[in-house]
């Protein structure tokens, strides 16, 4: 049994040596007022006018969105809502390569008859874009109607089997549109899922197109629909701009002028436009005003566009000359 003397001495000793209560409220103040001046430091140092980082249009997601069935077909929760403060303070065409809107938002403006006009200044065009769905088409009465342009679609591929199919009126239609004096450009509506079936419809249009003239661009019109049966829903957006430049790449080979169909969803989600930027600009959006900080040479901007000599709705447009 140890010794109970020596156990209350070194009892004694650990008392002593332990700061006393008033030591300790002490070095308990000293460390708050410490940390307090810290505090004080790190915030003198900061520029009182820093601006917050705004987010950045430019900026591509790292990872590949694949088409969400359930996602409204515009898939505005997606993109930036409305663009238009932004694109009213940039002076600049382009940055880093990048393609910034140069039309002033606030200058369209819709005339009576709903077709959009531009009185920022840029001398324009008005046009439709046609396919079978239109049916018969009285050509001389469109132009009549003030349309100077169309852009005639001259065949599609299949969203399933992916089969390549002629417009069935294609040759009406481009054959109408040229005795009636209007510029024409035609499109193809494209399901690739890589360069090899891109490089492959552009060789088919190339061959189709061959015996008319062609005044206004050939379009690539890539567009994603139905949910997972869709072939193209698993095309990256890597082998997209892959396919594209494919496709235009081949119609400038061959002498015509190459253009991009996208929507606001296909332009922040799927292209990466930055590295496009050697083709023309096709943009479709059905507002008053085009909310997207790209630049375009032509908006689509109604699907319920009426003309004469056109039964029902028409796509209107309306293009810049450069």
């Amino acid at each position: 049994m140890a010794d109970k003397h020596l156990i209350s001495a070194d009892r004694g000793v650990a008392l002593k040596t332990r700061p006393d209560r008033k030591t300790l409220i002490i070095i308990a103040a000293a460390a708050l007022a410490l940390l307090g001046l810290l505090i004080v430091l790190i915030f003198a140092a900061r520029p009182a006018d820093m601006p917050e980082t705004a987010p950045s249009v430019t900026a591509a997601p790292a990872q590949d969105a694949p088409y969400d069935a359930a996602r409204p077909a515009d898939a505005t929760q997606r993109v930036p809502a409305d663009t238009s403060a932004e694109i009213l303070q940039r002076a600049a065409v382009r940055r880093d390569g990048f393609p910034l809107l140069r039309w002033d938002v606030e200058a369209f403006v819709t005339d009576a008859e709903g077709r959009m006009r531009y009185t920022g200044g840029a001398a324009t065009l008005t046009g439709i874009d046609v396919s079978e769905h239109q049916g018969e088409i009285d050509w001389s009465r469109v132009a009549a109607d003030g349309v100077d342009f169309a852009i005639i679609r001259v065949g599609r591929r299949g969203s399933t089997a992916g089969g390549i199919y002629e417009d069935e009126y294609f040759r009406r239609n481009i054959a109408g549109a040229t005795a009636a004096g209007l510029r024409v450009g035609v499109y193809f509506y494209s399901q690739a899922i890589d360069e090899r079936e891109a490089a492959e419809e552009a060789a088919w249009v190339l061959e189709m197109i061959a015996p008319y003239e062609i005044t206004f661009p050939v379009v690539f019109d890539w567009e994603i629909v139905g949910g997972a049966e869709a072939r193209t829903y698993t095309v990256s957006r890597q082998t997209l701009c892959a396919a594209t430049r494919a496709f235009c790449g081949a119609v400038a080979e061959a002498g015509y002028e190459p253009m991009i169909y996208f929507t606001r969803y296909l332009g922040y989600r799927k292209y990466i436009l930055r590295n496009l930027t050697d083709y023309g600009f096709w943009y479709a959006e059905y507002e008053d005003r085009p909310r997207t900080a790209f630049d375009f040479d032509i908006w689509q901007y109604s699907d319920t566009g009426r003309v004469d000599g056109i039964d029902g709705d028409v796509d209107l447009n309306i293009c810049f000359l450069r």
